[in-house]
């Protein structure tokens, strides 16, 4: 052989090797896209996610809110039983949900005036001095 022949030999090795090392590299997908890509992906799954939550938030909103809740504790019987004041604050209570209605303070007050008059009444049945009825009461709150 020739030198010729290998110098030519050397720049056609050299230039196929150069070229197929070129096209690999470049075949090969950039991590960064692919980073990208996933990112993009997980970004949309959060979102439809976030959208059910809303949607399902609203229901549970619905529901909570439901004046079927108080078709038992508001009805005309028991009332006659048992007192108005469970009926008046799960009426609170549902007005508190609505977030356009009662605090959830002025609820507070309508239970602890129910516990009070339970108290009260537990007192009195039980024929316990009313002083110290009310020395527990008070201890209480």
């Amino acid at each position: 052989m020739t030198v010729l022949q290998l110098v030519l030999l050397g720049v056609f090795g050299g230039s196929l090797g150069t070229t197929g090392l070129f096209l690999w590299l470049n075949s090969r997908e950039d991590p960064s896209q692919q980073m990208l890509d996933k990112q993009a992906e997980t970004i949309r799954e959060i979102a439809t996610l976030q959208s059910k939550v809303d949607a399902d938030k609203v229901e549970i909103q619905k529901n909570l809110t439901n004046t079927d809740l108080l078709e038992i504790p508001c009805s005309t019987d028991y009332m006659e039983k048992h007192g108005d004041m469970l009926c008046r604050e799960m009426f609170c209570r549902l007005q508190t949900r609505q977030g356009d209605g009662a605090s959830q303070v002025e609820c507070e007050q309508i239970a602890n005036l129910l516990n009070t008059v339970t108290i009260i009444e537990q007192c009195k049945a039980l024929e316990v001095n009313i002083d110290v009825c009310t020395s527990i009461l008070y201890r209480r709150k």
